[in-house]
């Protein structure tokens, strides 16, 4: 019986061991200051990256703008082509009439045909 009884005590003082040593972790653990890393390295970069990145949105909003005013002076162009074709086609369209005719000029009539047609 004295053996039970000492079994049961050691394992008793154990567990005793085990909660004291838990208990000073724990109060160690929550009195210990924390440490705070030191990063002003990274901060700064960060903020550099941040500089930069808004600089490319910056030149990115003048990309834009150059392109929708150089599509602008596409169309622009475009239309003065196609008013170009269209006057192109009714004078070649008027000259080709003309050009039936020219058999029955007289030189003078000639002489005024190329003058206002080469001018």
């Amino acid at each position: 019986m004295n053996k039970k009884i000492k079994l049961k005590l050691w394992h008793v003082l154990i567990y005793v061991i085990v909660f004291i040593l838990l208990l000073c972790f724990t109060f160690a653990t929550i009195v210990a200051p924390t440490q705070v890393g030191n990063y002003t390295e990274q901060k700064q970069k960060i903020d550099s990256l941040n500089i930069i990145i808004i600089e490319l949105k910056d030149e990115q909003i003048e990309l834009d703008e150059s392109i929708i005013h150089q599509q602008d002076e596409i169309t622009t162009l475009n239309n003065q082509i196609d008013s170009t074709n269209i006057e192109i086609a009714k004078v070649k369209n008027y000259y080709g009439k003309e050009i039936k005719n020219i058999t029955t000029y007289s030189t003078t009539q000639l002489d005024n045909f190329f003058t206002k047609r080469y001018q």
